[in-house]
């Protein structure tokens, strides 16, 4: 592949799916910054690890925007890695132009999920709060500051294991604005340079009362089955009741959960994955219907009425509109900047014993496999 000074040339795999190599990047928060702050945007996600096994799926709108798995390999302070990231505004045909666009340069950054050669392993999930603000992890001054989707690229550049990767994001001022979504991420890696055995976290930042965040560290998943959509896992004991006010996908937690087994290899995982492909949200005739995914008009676990629609989108009662709506724009989506419908934009598979990742692009059956 002919390089440049900073990167490889972007090969296409598969329709929007292209792999590329960075060679050359550095953390000058201030572009990055406002690259996330102006054009980054996030979706649903779910999340499952299964033993040494992660699925991820990525969540997005349909879309021209494509996936790059990027490759990064190591120097003298860096981890080898290889994830799965995308470039906001980036379409096919900008890609296949040839032409270097400033925005590739800040790829890296868009990391969403990955795997260094040290087998930890990290994703980044949405997470809905109610009501939004201005929140930081600290109150004085520093340079140190990063926004939350610039965690998984900084973990994996640099950490080793899960305490390294916890004492890198406590040295960090990370924050986030009211406009943006919330993240919150799963981790999983040797426990610290002493003791390497495996574990899995998920880490949240919630603000207190002085907009101040804190960072929440869940080492204890329901039932021991790790799996993160896109409510707080904080205070989560399996209980409806324990649900933050709007937990979108939770419908899609219900599936992982009771087919949590099926991931314990990675042709497993991959097909677990493919139940809670974004997909179905849009479908009516689903006998648990996935109410938490429309947010439109407030329809969330408080009032999302009969469980089960059986075909008939009249049961939703008052919210037959906004059902309706939604899935009339699915049947008729377009690849456009204004794509009204989502779908899984890729399903990830980390085996972290052989340090490989499948990928599945656009909901579809192939997968293409990479390592690091």
């Amino acid at each position: 592949m002919k390089r440049n000074d900073y990167r490889s040339e972007f090969t296409k795999i598969a329709d929007y799916l292209y792999e590329v190599t960075f060679y050359d990047y550095d953390y000058a928060f201030e572009p990055t910054r406002k690259f996330f702050e102006k054009r980054f945007k996030l979706g649903g996600c779910s999340s499952v690890q299964n033993g040494m096994i992660r699925g991820r799926n990525y969540d997005w709108t349909y879309d021209e925007e494509p996936a790059f798995v990027i490759h990064v390999p190591a120097t003298e302070n860096r981890y080898a890695s290889v994830g799965v990231a995308r470039s906001a505004g980036m379409t096919p045909a900008l890609i296949e132009s040839g032409e270097d666009f400033e925005i590739l340069r800040l790829t890296p950054y868009g990391t969403l999920d990955g795997m260094n050669d040290q087998g930890l392993t990290i994703n980044m999930n949405v997470v809905n709060y109610k009501e939004k603000g201005d929140f930081r992890m600290k109150t004085e001054d520093t340079s140190d500051d990063i926004f939350p989707a610039m965690i998984p690229r900084l973990v994996l550049d640099y950490a080793a294991n899960i305490e390294e990767a916890l004492e890198l994001i406590d040295q960090m001022d990370v924050y986030s604005m009211a406009d943006e979504n919330e993240l919150h991420f799963m981790l999983t890696g040797k426990t610290s340079a002493t003791n390497p055995t495996f574990k899995t976290i998920a880490i949240e930042f919630i603000p207190d009362e002085n907009q101040v965040y804190k960072m929440h560290v869940i080492d204890k998943f329901v039932e021991d089955k790790e799996i993160m959509t896109n409510f707080h896992l904080t205070d989560f004991d399996g209980s409806e009741e324990s649900l933050t006010e709007h937990p979108m996908g939770y419908e899609r937690y219900q599936v992982l959960f009771e087919n949590y087994e099926m991931g314990n290899t990675v042709a497993g995982m991959r097909e677990l994955m493919k139940k809670v492909y974004y997909t179905r949200a849009y479908d009516l005739s689903d006998e648990n219907f996935w109410y938490t995914e429309y947010s439109k008009g407030d329809l969330t676990m408080k009032n999302r009425g009969l469980k089960n629609l059986k075909g008939d989108v009249c049961n939703a009662g008052e919210y037959e509109d906004v059902i309706g709506d939604m899935v009339d724009k699915f049947l008729h989506r377009t690849r456009s900047d204004k794509a009204p419908s989502w779908q899984t934009v890729h399903l990830s598979v980390y085996d972290i014993e052989h340090l490989t990742l499948s990928v599945i692009p656009q909901e579809g059956d192939d997968h293409y496999d990479f390592k690091i």
